[in-house]
């Protein structure tokens, strides 16, 4: 408790109510008007001779009058900077990011071969995890989970905090480990899974694909029912450009060559999912559209939190502006009230 009493530093806090500080214009105010009345109260004296007062005796008492009123003074500002509530930025900012209300994330990629198509460079694969990363680098409230698919779907990394584990986890996700094919709806309702015991008030998922459902024993329009009834929101992405893309084809003698394949998302399905679960559907055809829909999503959510109020407001630096305002005003009626009554 003492050191909040010696933390009194008013230019480096910020006021809640800074128009309080405006009555600090009171005390240049207040100090001309007690020279004045002290001017008037001078009287002047006709005497034959000023021999006396030639070497007039200090006036003590007379400047302690004038020290006390000056103690009144400095008080009231101590007062009116209390009462103005200084913050500390830096404790502001601090109280921001612990009382913000997280969101839980379940990012969910399509691992499936096609994802190696390299009209996104190095893969898309790649560049999804990589715009992925830099997502989850920007939310550092919310939990985040990783579940990837191909013919079947799993979980890569279950909804943590830990977003450095995350990191690692989502740089280890490789296509081929389980069975080849986009089961679309598998990978979304593994998702769903890992988000429907949630208790935030927002869940979402942002599902990833280059492709058509074509694996994989759940309906994707099924999934989306189940996640909207649990009020989880599906944001959906299909990536890949138009018409034709590059794509690595290995022959019967080990060599891989280039080929081109067509480009086909179902994008009736994933505007479905969308609507479904009051989400909303993006295309992105390079790294760069991608990353601005990563952008988009981050926003939509970042405008949904909420700023929880909590019984305790972030922490004050009042308490030595007001201890000091106390002790000096005390200290002014005792002067006044008890060695400046001889004064006549």
């Amino acid at each position: 408790m003492f050191s909040k009493l010696t933390e009194i530093s008013p230019l480096a806090y910020s006021y809640v109510y800074k128009d309080f500080l405006w009555l600090l214009l009171l005390i240049p105010i207040l100090l001309l008007w007690y020279v004045l009345i002290h001017i008037k109260k001078a009287r002047s004296i006709n005497h034959s001779s000023v021999a006396h007062f030639e070497n007039p005796a200090f006036n003590f008492w007379l400047w302690f009058k004038h020290f006390n009123f000056l103690l009144f003074l400095i008080s009231f500002a101590f007062f009116v900077v209390a009462f103005s509530r200084p913050q500390d930025p830096k404790d502001v900012e601090e109280y921001k990011k612990k009382n913000i209300e997280g969101i839980d994330v379940v990012l969910t990629i399509d691992v499936s071969s096609s994802m190696f198509a390299e009209d996104f460079k190095p893969n898309r694969l790649e560049s999804a995890k990589k715009t992925a990363m830099q997502f989850i680098k920007q939310r550092p409230n919310d939990r985040i989970g990783v579940v990837a698919y191909e013919g079947e779907a799993y979980t890569q990394a279950p909804l943590t905090t830990d977003h450095q584990l995350l990191l690692s986890l989502l740089s280890e996700i490789e296509s081929g480990t389980v069975d080849q094919g986009t089961a679309i709806g598998s990978g979304l309702i593994t998702a769903v899974n890992r988000l429907y015991k949630s208790d935030t008030k927002s869940k979402v998922i942002i599902l990833l694909t280059d492709g058509e459902n074509n694996r994989g024993d759940i309906d994707p329009l099924t999934a989306a029912q189940v996640a909207s009834e649990y009020g989880i929101r599906v944001y959906t992405i299909g990536v890949g450009r138009n018409g034709m893309a590059p794509y690595p084809v290995q022959n019967m003698f080990g060599t891989t060559s280039m080929q081109n394949i067509e480009v086909r998302i179902d994008e009736d399905l994933l505007k479905e999912i969308a609507t479904i679960t009051d989400g909303q559907y993006f295309r992105a055809e390079n790294e760069n559209e991608l990353n601005e829909i990563y952008g988009i999503i981050d926003k939509l959510e970042k405008s949904k939190v909420k700023v929880l109020e909590f019984k305790t407001n972030p922490p004050e630096k009042y308490y030595g502006f007001l201890f000091y305002g106390i002790l000096l005003l005390t200290l002014y009626f005792l002067i006044d009230k008890t060695l400046l009554k001889r004064i006549i």
